[in-house]
Parts: C-alpha cells; structure tokens; sequence
C-alpha cells in the first residue's frame, strides 16, 4: 500500500469511529496532525535511501627545516667578575699599645711613607729607658769583672793566687761579657718598638678599610689597615669546569664594564685555581693590562674569553636547540647516550628528506651550546635538512612537506 492509501485508511477509520462524537473543528485538527506524521515518515524514507559521504583524504603535515651549513667558530664566553686592587697591603703595628692617633679614614688617598695613625709612646719610653740603664749596669759589672781576672791573672803569676781563684774570675768575666749582649740586644728591641709605634703606609694607595678606632687598645701584628693600590687592578672570575681546561696562563682577554661603556681593557690570565668552589666553578685571576681613571675596585666587570683551540681542528655545525628530539633520546638510552666528560653526547634529530617527502630519525654527536643553538660534530653534512620544531610529535618514516612562509605579495607584483 502506497503513502497515499495509508492516509485515505487512517482517515476514513478515524472519522468512522469519532464521527458520531466530534464536530467539524476537530475533524480539522485531526488532518492536520495526520499530515504532519506523513510528512516526518517520508523524509526518514529519503534520508535512508541516500548515497554515503566520500572520505576525507589524510593530510600531510607540514614541518619547518633547517638547511644544515653554519659552521662553528672558535668558541666565545662572557662571565662575569668583580674588579679588585692587585696589591693590597694588610698593616699591623709591631708592637702591642693603645692608639693615641688615627689619621685617615676609609677611601682616602695615602702617599707612601705617610703617618697613618700611632700608640701611646709613654709606656715604650719608660721601657726604652729601663733598658739603656741595664744596659750601662752591664757595662759597668764587665768591667768590674775584667778588673778582678786581670789582677787575679798577676797574683797568679806572683804565687800570691791559685789557680781556681783565676778560674772563677774568667768564669765571671764571661757571664758579664754576656749579660751585656744581652742588655744590648733588650736596647735594641726597646728602640725598635718605640719606633714601631708609629704606623707607615708602604705604597701610595687607598685606604680600603679600617678595623681600629682612637684610644683602642691593639695587639702586635694585629692587622688594623688595608691599603690597596690604585695602578694595578685584577678581576676575579668563576669559570665553569667545562671551560677550565681551555685556559693557559698568560692568555689574552677582553675586559669590558657595565658602569663604564667606554672602557675596555685588556688582560691576562694570571691564577688559575686547584679545586672548584661553589657551583663547580674554578676561581680565575685576570690581571688587567691598564686601568681607567673611573675604574674602582669593587665594579662589575664582564669578561670575554676567545677559545680558539676549542675545536681541536674538528668541523662543528651549528644547528638549532630546538631540533634536539629530547623524548626520544629519553625512551631510547641505550641508542642515545649522554656524554661523561671523555664522550660526547649522542641525541636524536629528524632530518627531512625532499625527494620521498619523509622524515627519518638519525643520531647526531653534539658539543657544547652556542646560546640558542649547539655544536654538531657527526651524524649531519652540509646541506641536510633539519626539522627545527614540533619534533615531538614526529616519528621515523612519517610524510611530511616542508613549511613555505606565506608572505603577502606586494602591490607592485600583484596582476
């Protein structure tokens, strides 16, 4: 039976059995319900009866490559340090005493032989004198001694003494001739050390710091004031223990200021240390080859080490950071393995391959970082293709194309 007879069936049915309840308005309502069923049924018919969808062909990702041919140079590497004075003169009385002058302050400028500060002379003139007394007694009991062997040496020769008695007197006449070294070398000291109670300055410098006060009581060999000298200036700096092995003494260096723009001088490495410190860093001297007069210790300095010996005459290609598979070198250790210091690192990267429009997975031996790029020492030639981004989530043998920046055209070359 066909759409339309169904209707002409349903229609007469329900109008035989309401026909006798109903009036004209709901025969009405009842066709138009009737009708609109009708309607649903042949569109589900339509709708079931129709041809399939086409499918929808697998898109080709497009990556950004890197043409491998940038070689790398001898390596260059800026580390910051401090600028110190190289010749610091740590000053100590050479006497114990309480401070009575103290005549600079921290920064001044001293010239050499100036008085710096002094002690209390009193007590070092009491003691100089003391020793110049005992001193003169001494003098004045050898003598007494020398008297008594000389006449006890005559009686001797005259019978009139023994032999002991001549002995005893040498024996004294020895001991007083000591006890005058003695009080002789106790002058001496005492004269040193009221001399040394006034405090020079060695070299003309700077007074870099201070650890005494007027009137303070301070011990010999005390260390009370630096000086620093303003002619001939270090720069201390920490150098990585990748890089310590690259540098010599007496190698050449460029020394440049934050402070100061326009100063750049050059300077030697002059210490290198034994052992690393914090951070795994060697301490490093640099001693500069001249000075600047707004240069002060203390400053921030940054300075660049050329490495030309780096590459042990090896070729090194530089290629992006960002091209370094890193999951893969994870999941795969055995294949990709990270250098110890006597190896080098072997990791992963994609090369792209033009003419099959695929990927392929290699392994690259890789050195140290460039800033944003890394040294490649194997696995890559000139010319080679490099995906630069999105390598997680390429695999090997994947298609691909290669990504074509889309720059808009110009007005001029517009038809």
């Amino acid at each position: 039976m066909n759409n339309q007879g169904i209707t002409r069936a349903l229609v007469a049915s329900s109008a035989t059995s309401r026909i006798q309840k109903t009036d004209s308005g709901t025969l009405r309502w009842l066709s138009k319900r009737l009708t609109m069923l009708l309607s649903g049924v042949a569109a589900v018919s339509l709708i079931g009866c129709s041809e399939p969808p086409a499918a929808t062909p697998k898109a080709v990702p497009a990556v950004k490559v890197f043409t491998v041919g940038k070689q790398a140079s001898g390596q260059s590497r800026r580390l910051s340090g401090i600028v110190n004075a190289a010749d610091k003169s740590p000053l100590s009385f050479g006497v114990s005493g309480k401070v009575i002058e103290l005549l600079v302050s921290v920064g001044e400028p001293v010239d050499e032989g100036q008085l710096l500060a002094s002690l209390d002379p009193e007590p070092l003139q009491i003691k100089l004198t003391d020793k110049r007394a005992k001193l003169n007694n001494a003098r004045a009991q050898l003598l007494e001694a020398k008297t008594t062997l000389e006449r006890t040496r005559s009686l001797v020769e005259q019978r009139a003494a023994s032999n002991q008695e001549l002995e005893t007197a040498a024996a004294k006449f020895a001991s007083k001739e000591s006890s005058l070294q003695q009080a002789q070398a106790d002058l001496t000291q005492a004269e040193l050390d009221f001399d040394h109670r006034q405090l020079l300055s060695p070299v003309a410098g700077k007074v870099a710091k201070l650890a005494i006060d007027k009137f303070q009581e301070v011990s010999a060999a005390e260390q009370v004031i630096t000086l620093q000298s303003d002619q001939l200036l270090e720069v201390a700096v920490r150098v990585p223990e990748t890089m310590i092995r690259y540098l010599d003494y007496a190698q050449v260096v460029q020394v440049t200021f934050p402070s100061l723009p326009s100063a750049t001088i050059h300077g030697v490495v002059s210490e290198i240390g034994a052992s690393a410190e914090d951070g795994n860093a060697f301490p490093v001297t640099i001693t500069l080859g001249g000075s600047d007069d707004d240069l002060r210790p203390g400053m921030t300095a940054a300075v660049t080490f050329n490495f030309d010996d780096y590459l042990d005459r090896r070729v090194a290609y530089l290629i992006p950071l960002s091209a370094i598979a890193i999951d893969r070198g994870l999941a795969d250790p055995e294949k990709y393995r990270r250098g110890d210091g006597s190896t080098e690192s072997q990791v992963p990267v994609f090369l792209f391959d033009a003419e099959s429009g695929q990927i392929q997975e290699t392994a690259v031996t890789v050195g140290q970082l460039r800033g944003n790029e890394i040294e490649v020492y194997a696995g890559v030639a000139p010319g080679d293709q490099v995906v630069s981004a999105g390598v997680t989530f390429l695999s090997d043998g994947m298609a691909a194309k290669a990504w074509q920046p889309n720059y808009p055209r110009s007005p001029a070359a517009q038809p």
